[in-house]
């Protein structure tokens, strides 16, 4: 799979399961092309899944997640491989469950507490002045197709990305909400709470990650210091309760690439929510069948959900299901049906598949989502 506004070619796994009377569910992988740089061996980890799985009951919940987790342990890395894998299965197994009852995902959470997704585009950092003009240039693709809520992605360049926050300001103003500014860990706390208040005459709403990955103390610096509310991905239930207990974030950010699925997702949902915390849809921008797993739990809590940026289907040059997921107006609407509502075109499988591999690319040009694009 390639990016083409983001110039790297992602490498995602599609898990199929299917049931002994012929029920087929889906799952996905998604965007090995993260740090750490390097792959797991396809063949090798199917062959491991099927001697896990095979002549199991999917229904074993319980069960399953506890081996899931045993066999493919958390390191509380926001970009663990051991997380990407434990979520294709998991959400796989979500699917199979339902088409087992008949009904949707959401049905198996307890049913839709809104209709959709509030989605803010991203946009991706400033790695040069010609990526000013560039973005300004994404913003008004997307605000022509309905897409008023923003997000920006900042931290490798200040004046660079000052200059594209004022120049999206004074061009756009109240036609764009910006919703957050994500440093992605890249700016130790007190770099980020400088570029923050040099930045105060910029309405955004909040601001994700502003410190060294796992620096609470320096989540909290800056909440106290800016009075800007701040969002952290919460890589297990465990560090969830850390983050909210510690008084660290505003906002938790609930990733199912990162936690190991749905399931782990729901625990820390209910953190959230006995926090009084609300919560974004957190993404590696997966293609339609991660992206409708993210969705319906977005949809299905009771949590309060900010807008999120799963936008993956709207980056990707192809899919490999048969109706890829809808945005409209600022958000996404997950899929109605059973399961998941995905289906797999096994043509456009076959189209996309290859060998999962790094190519010439260095690690600042992973982390930002640039380099050398592959059409």
């Amino acid at each position: 799979m390639s990016a083409p506004r983001a110039g790297i070619v992602c490498g995602h796994v599609i898990v199929e399961l299917t049931s002994d009377d012929g029920i087929e569910a889906v799952g996905e992988m998604s965007d090995f092309q993260h740090l750490p740089m390097y792959h797991v061996d396809v063949p090798e980890l199917e062959r491991t899944l099927r001697q896990l799985l095979v002549g199991r009951d999917a229904r074993d919940a319980n069960a399953l997640a506890r081996l899931l987790d045993e066999t493919f342990p958390s390191s509380d890395s926001l970009y663990d491989k051991a997380g990407v894998i434990r979520c294709g299965v998991d959400v796989a197994l979500w699917d199979l469950r339902a088409k087992l009852l008949g009904v949707g995902v959401t049905e198996m959470m307890g049913g839709r507490v809104r209709d959709s997704l509030p989605i803010a585009y991203p946009i991706f950092r400033q790695q040069s002045a010609a990526d000013i003009p560039a973005n300004l240039e994404v913003v008004r693709r997307m605000l022509a197709r309905g897409f008023h809520r923003f997000r920006v992605y900042v931290g490798r360049n200040a004046d660079l990305d000052r200059e594209f926050l004022h120049r999206a300001r004074d061009e756009f103003g109240d036609a764009i909400a910006l919703k957050s500014l994500d440093f992605s860990n890249l700016l130790d706390a007190r770099e980020a709470a400088r570029f923050i208040e040099s930045t105060r005459d910029i309405p955004y709403e909040f601001v994700e990650a502003p410190a060294r990955a796992g620096d609470y103390e320096g989540l909290r610096f800056v909440r106290e210091r800016t009075l800007v509310p701040v969002s952290e991905h919460a890589t297990s239930p465990r560090a969830a309760l850390q983050l909210a207990s510690s008084g660290a974030v505003d906002i938790l950010n609930v990733g199912l690439f990162v936690l190991g699925g749905i399931t782990p997702a729901l625990h820390v949902l209910a953190i959230a929510q006995a926090a009084g915390l609300p919560v974004v849809i957190g993404t590696t921008q997966e293609l339609s069948i991660g992206t409708a797993a993210g969705a319906l739990v977005g949809v299905s809590t009771s949590a309060e959900v900010l807008a999120s940026d799963p936008v993956g289907p709207l980056l990707y040059q192809r899919d490999v299901v048969t109706t890829p997921i809808e945005f409209r107006d600022s958000a996404l609407s997950p899929p109605t049906g059973r399961g998941l509502g995905m289906t797999v075109s096994p043509e456009r499988l076959r189209e996309a598949a290859e060998p999962l591999r790094w190519g010439a690319v260095e690690t600042t040009s992973v982390v930002d989502r640039t380099g050398g694009l592959v059409t």
